[in-house]
C-alpha cells in the first residue's frame, strides 16, 4: 500500500460515510491493471438491506459509476482521486453518523 492507495481508500471511506454507509458495507480494491492504469473495484456490494442498497447506488452515481454495470473505476491514480473529489464536493456532509 502507498500513499496513492491511502488517498484512495480515505476519500472513498469519506464518500461512504456522507451516503450514510459504513466501511464495512461493501468492498473495494484499487489496484494496478496496466501501466499508469489502475481500477477502484467494488467487488462486494451493499447488499440485504435496501436503504444500505439505495446509498450505495446514490455514491457509484456520484463518482460516475454505472449502476449495474462493472461497478469499476478505471484510469490513472490522478483520475480516480479527481473523480472522488468531485464527488466529495457535491455529496453534503453525512446527516446519518
Amino acid at each position: 500500500m502507498d500513499n496513492q492507495d491511502f488517498a484512495v481508500f480515505t476519500k472513498l471511506n469519506e464518500l461512504a460515510e456522507r451516503r450514510g454507509l459504513k466501511p464495512y458495507d461493501f468492498v473495494a480494491t484499487f489496484r494496478r491493471v496496466a501501466e499508469q492504469s489502475y481500477s477502484l473495484n467494488f467487488e462486494v456490494p451493499a447488499q440485504g438491506n435496501a436503504l444500505r442498497e439505495e446509498r450505495f447506488d446514490k455514491m457509484l452515481k456520484d463518482l460516475g459509476v454505472v449502476v449495474g454495470g462493472s461497478a469499476e473505476l478505471k484510469g490513472s491514480p490522478e483520475h480516480v482521486i479527481d473523480a472522488l473529489d468531485r464527488a466529495l464536493s457535491m455529496t453534503p456532509r453525512s446527516r446519518f453518523s
